[in-house]
């Protein structure tokens, strides 16, 4: 079969690479449609030949001139290529996918009728305003779950509400896969001063349900280690706070094995119940203790061990913690061992894998 992957993101992607690589192992032609492509992330070639088409924020919207042009490109790729089905990544994509006569697979990664609640409200309300956009993801979200063929989503909690819709709902967690886990080496780290990490990269301007704010200053004004930021490239260095700005996918696992701790620090907020970001997956798979927000249902039920992730209420609980660990550093550097084989046999991609052959398969 030969599958075209669409999104609205440039490569590279993750998800949309790892979902590639699972067909094309079982033996599909996959293609890719989208932005221009920046490179790739995955460590193994994935697509036969890959597309750009003028996905940007007006086609987005889908105001006439700029989606028409949208659609025809796609439909001319359609046909070079010869696609039996599109794999129509987000919301966009879906949209896209809607109005041709193709099958095609929803693959959902952010809950968009929902989480476009919380964007910016500052904005001036006009037709691309954030009122406009709610209404319109949420008609388009209903549209799309009743056209797919079927259904795929990160979280049990998303596909309770998308199965109101469609029977045909998948869910495929934000692991690594086995190949990007193995490139990775696992060493001893050194020091014995408690070293943390967070992977994100709104700290300067944190959005409503990624909200750090205080965890640097958390970090500055008590003595528990260093704290070593990556994504964030507007975060400049001050001791005890170290920026790497943004790394590649392989500099990132990388550096992540260096650490004791990764952390998910997000302020409490209503949408983490439908949340499942691949953070705490990435610093299990790195040997990392993770230590996660409480209000994050679908992370806490994935890792079963409780060993290896701890909860907490907010940060003065964060701060016990880490205080704790600080002055019993010996205990986590004997966990990390522990916390990658346990990443390895439970937290990986390749356990899902025949939950998206049998979302093709039913097309």
């Amino acid at each position: 079969m030969k599958i075209l992957s669409l999104s609205h993101n440039p490569l590279p992607d993750s998800r949309v690479e790892k979902a590639a690589y699972t067909a094309k192992k079982e033996g599909h032609l996959v293609f890719f449609a989208g932005p221009q492509v920046n490179g790739f992330g995955f460590p193994v070639k994935t697509f036969e030949k890959t597309y750009s088409i003028p996905f940007h924020k007006k086609a987005n919207l889908k105001i006439p001139p700029y989606w028409r042009i949208l659609k025809k490109s796609l439909e001319k790729i359609i046909l070079e290529c010869k696609a039996d089905l599109i794999h129509a990544h987000n919301i966009f994509a879906g949209k896209l996918a809607c109005e041709l006569d193709i099958p095609f697979v929803y693959d959902d990664h952010e809950y968009w009728s929902i989480s476009v609640k919380v964007e910016e409200k500052t904005k001036l309300y006009h037709i691309l305003s954030q009122p406009y956009k709610q209404w319109l993801m949420n008609r388009w979200e209903n549209e799309i779950l009743e056209k797919a063929s079927t259904v795929i989503t990160t979280a049990e909690t998303v596909a309770k509400e998308f199965r109101k819709h469609n029977s045909r709902v998948f869910v495929v967690p934000n692991f690594p896969s086995l190949i990007e886990s193995k490139t990775i080496k696992i060493d001893k780290v050194e020091t014995r001063h408690l070293s943390s990490v967070y992977l994100g990269k709104d700290c300067t301007q944190p959005q409503p349900y990624r909200n750090v704010t205080g965890l640097t200053e958390l970090f500055a004004q008590n003595e528990i280690g260093i704290l070593t930021i990556m994504g964030d490239n507007k975060l400049s260095t001050k001791p005890p706070i170290f920026s790497l700005g943004f790394l590649s996918h392989e500099e990132m696992m990388n550096e992540l094995t260096r650490h004791h701790i990764g952390l998910l620090p997000w302020k409490k907020h209503w949408l983490h119940e439908y949340k499942d970001p691949n953070k705490p997956y990435e610093y299990a798979h790195a040997g990392l203790l993770i230590l996660s927000v409480s209000d994050m249902p679908n992370v806490i039920n994935n890792i079963k061990d409780r060993k290896i992730i701890k909860i907490f209420d907010g940060y003065e609980h964060l701060l016990e913690l880490l205080t704790y660990y600080k002055d019993n550093i010996e205990e986590i550097i004997e966990m990390k061992p522990r916390i990658r084989n346990y990443a390895l046999k439970n937290l990986v991609w390749e356990k899902s894998e025949s939950k998206m052959l049998e979302s093709y398969s039913t097309c």
